[in-house]
């Protein structure tokens, strides 16, 4: 790296975030509305507390596995982009582009415009007011839209302002909703209400194994969120590892500590796969003044979820612009604070036109399944990069437990993918049909002259 890459990332970006920031990153971007309803069908598939814990705990470490191999290859092309730097140069263009396109259409546009909609419904529960009342009736604008589209905007502007700005915003809600899960789960056992027991206890179980493992990845997804933004860290090689294992690790513990507490909290024959968990558990331990509560943390990890996501995605674009593979005014940087204020208003238009006009729960479901095959390709490419640079300098990772780290997580993966194509099958089926249109706009854009495949250089706006 050379002394001007150290201070910028080799796109132009501004090399600013710390260990703490990046994770907070990984953190917020991880921990979502899942934890509070998903294990509610883990336990219905599992039939015993312990074997719940079981599953989250492989969801974590399965998510640590991942983190493991993305640590590497951020080391090694340590620029903005996340999975689009990764598969571009191990595979080619073709899929940096596939994994970009996925990413702005949906992985990041729609899960910021579903998430958006959320914390303006769980808002609403914490301040008493309809979210679902109608503005424009015609139109089937609510009040839960306009505020969710309120908040994208919001976010957007400030995220503008420079990584910097973006770094503390994100290190303080981290701090909050960290500090939060854990005054939530020591107050919950000092209630005494709960039961130890349930922690053991079995029921009747549904034997959806597969299924409960893939809504487990899914709480846990989000794990990646600091290789986006590897372009703007200080120190790559100490700064991407600790802030992707550290971040990973934290969650991983809490959502276990939760598990735990929903298990002492709910009897064992009072588990149902479509019961809001983690507010049934609160209102039996604190009441009906429970219910806020958990409300109120959800509002808040949502939201720093979906500012972490204002942030990481325009940073694929912005790369993809670089290359030649997105129209060239996503390059566009802010002249104060560097980030790419262009991709940032892009993707924000395009959830907030989701937000008010689209119906994408559906749509959600499953791109998941797509994301996840870009992950396991990216993880595969550990291998790949691994054979082709023999060599390894002072500033490259090296994953923990290689060869066997990104085997592990590779099949999982792929078990998983598989048996949802047996148990849910068109969902699933529809990321690999998502996939396979990227491809067909890469090359007819590459026929009509749309791409041109070329290294450019920033500018500033």
């Amino acid at each position: 790296m050379t002394e001007n890459e150290s201070k910028t990332g080799r796109l132009g970006l501004r090399r600013a975030l710390g260990v703490w920031a990046a994770a907070a990153f990984v953190v917020t971007n991880m921990i979502g509305t899942g934890i509070f309803t998903v294990p509610a069908f883990v336990r219905t598939a599992t039939g015993n507390g312990l074997a719940t814990l079981g599953v989250w705990a492989l969801g974590g470490l399965i998510a640590l596995s991942g983190a493991l191999c993305y640590a590497e290859l951020a080391t090694r092309m340590p620029d903005a982009g996340g999975e689009y730097q990764y598969l571009s140069h191990i595979y080619g263009k073709l899929w940096g582009f596939v994994s970009g396109w996925i990413s702005f259409l949906v992985g990041f546009s729609a899960a910021i415009a579903a998430s958006s909609l959320a914390a303006a419904s769980y808002a609403a529960e914490v301040f008493h007011w309809d979210a679902r009342a109608l503005v424009l009736p015609g139109v089937g604008i609510t009040k839960g839209s306009v505020a969710a589209a309120l908040l994208i905007a919001a976010l957007a502007y400030f995220h503008s302002t420079g990584i910097r700005h973006s770094g503390k915003l994100q290190t303080t809600i981290a701090a909050l909703v960290v500090g939060a899960i854990i005054l939530l789960v020591l107050a919950g056992f000092a209630t005494g209400r709960g039961d130890v027991h349930g922690i053991t206890q079995s029921s009747t179980s549904s034997g959806l194994w597969w299924v409960a493992l893939i809504q487990v990845s899914f709480a846990y997804s989000g794990w990646n969120a600091a290789s986006y933004l590897a372009g703007e860290v200080k120190d790559p090689r100490h700064t991407l590892p600790r802030a992707l294992v550290g971040g990973t690790l934290i969650v991983t513990f809490l959502y276990l500590a939760l598990n735990i507490l929903f298990l002492y909290a709910i009897p064992a024959d009072a588990w149902k796969p479509d019961v809001a968990i983690g507010k049934q558990a609160a209102e039996l331990l604190f009441g009906q003044t429970g219910a806020t509560i958990v409300s109120s943390i959800i509002t808040l990890t949502i939201l720093g979820s979906v500012s972490a996501m204002t942030t990481a995605g325009p940073r694929v674009y912005y790369a993809m612009a670089g290359d030649g593979l997105a129209p060239s005014i996503f390059r566009r940087l802010g002249r104060e604070g560097g980030a790419p204020t262009a991709s940032i208003l892009a993707q924000s238009i395009v959830a907030i036109l989701l937000v008010l006009t689209g119906e994408f729960g559906n749509l959600l479901t499953y791109i998941g399944s797509a994301l996840s095959l870009m992950a396991a390709l990216t993880v595969a490419g550990v291998w790949i990069v691994s054979r082709r640079q023999k060599t390894n300098g002072p500033n490259i990772f090296r994953t923990p437990g290689y060869p066997v780290t990104p085997a592990l997580f590779l099949l999982v993966e792929v078990t998983v993918f598989i048996q949802g194509l047996k148990s849910n099958f068109w969902p699933t089926f529809a990321a690999l049909l998502t996939i396979a249109v990227g491809i067909v706009i890469f090359y007819v854009s590459r026929a009509f002259g749309w791409l041109h495949d070329e290294t450019s250089t920033p500018r500033t706006s």
